[in-house]
């Protein structure tokens, strides 16, 4: 059986598959709501998931791609609610503010740059190109603990379902690209998966709670 034989189903999942992980970020801002708080929690990710889901956005209605618009026009809603709860909630409001306006201006920017550019091929290669840095530093991040979790023998500080979550969007968007034969959904796509991968196999290295303190306990 080909790809192309089942490419509604792969179509399907991976539009679902992302959105609900967009939706996961409702749980964190219902603990928000509950604590009153985000504490020492940082902006960043849905201010920069606001930013990456506009790049995405904008290519897909440059190429004219239904299941990305779809996505990415759900997850730009999504970003901008979880951020202004965030905001309402944090009492790093200026923290928030300069990322936010940050992300707007780059949005502002490639808004512009996408009604002067008249050569199609080299939009879609730019705002391509752009998009797959953002998801690659999205699904990277939680590789910055990997000498943590080593040293520590511990993946407790590493967030799994969100990883393995990770894991099948990265695969389904892999699969849908080379459907499509659009080198800028395989290629950030595959590396996202291998990485969701890499990361999901520390937990079969390493329990989720540390086999010994990393400091001394005092007497």
């Amino acid at each position: 059986m080909y790809l192309s034989d089942i490419k509604e189903i792969i179509e399907s999942l991976a539009v679902v598959t992302t959105i609900c992980q967009f939706l996961s970020g409702i749980l964190v801002c219902k603990q928000y709501i509950a604590n009153r708080t985000t504490g020492e929690a940082s902006p960043l990710p849905f201010t920069c998931g606001m930013f990456s889901c506009s790049l995405w956005l904008l290519y897909g209605l440059t190429k004219d791609d239904g299941n990305m618009i779809l996505v990415n026009l759900v997850g730009v809603i999504l970003m901008v609610s979880y951020t202004t709860v965030f905001y309402i909630y944090t009492f790093k409001k200026s923290l928030v503010l300069r990322q936010a306006y940050t992300a707007i201006g780059f949005c502002i920017f490639a808004v512009g740059y996408v009604n002067v550019e008249e050569d199609n091929e080299v939009l879609l290669s730019r705002l391509g190109l752009s998009a797959c840095t953002l998801t690659l530093l999205t699904v990277a991040s939680p590789m910055s603990k990997l000498m943590y979790v080593i040293r520590t023998k511990s993946t407790e500080c590493l967030p799994f379902p969100m990883i393995l979550m990770s894991f099948l969007v990265s695969s389904l968007w892999f699969f849908y690209g080379i459907i499509e034969e659009d080198v800028y959904l395989t290629i950030p796509n595959f590396i996202g998966a291998a990485l969701a991968l890499a990361q999901l196999s520390l937990f079969i290295l390493y329990p989720s709670k540390p086999s010994s303190p990393l400091l001394p306990r005092s007497t």
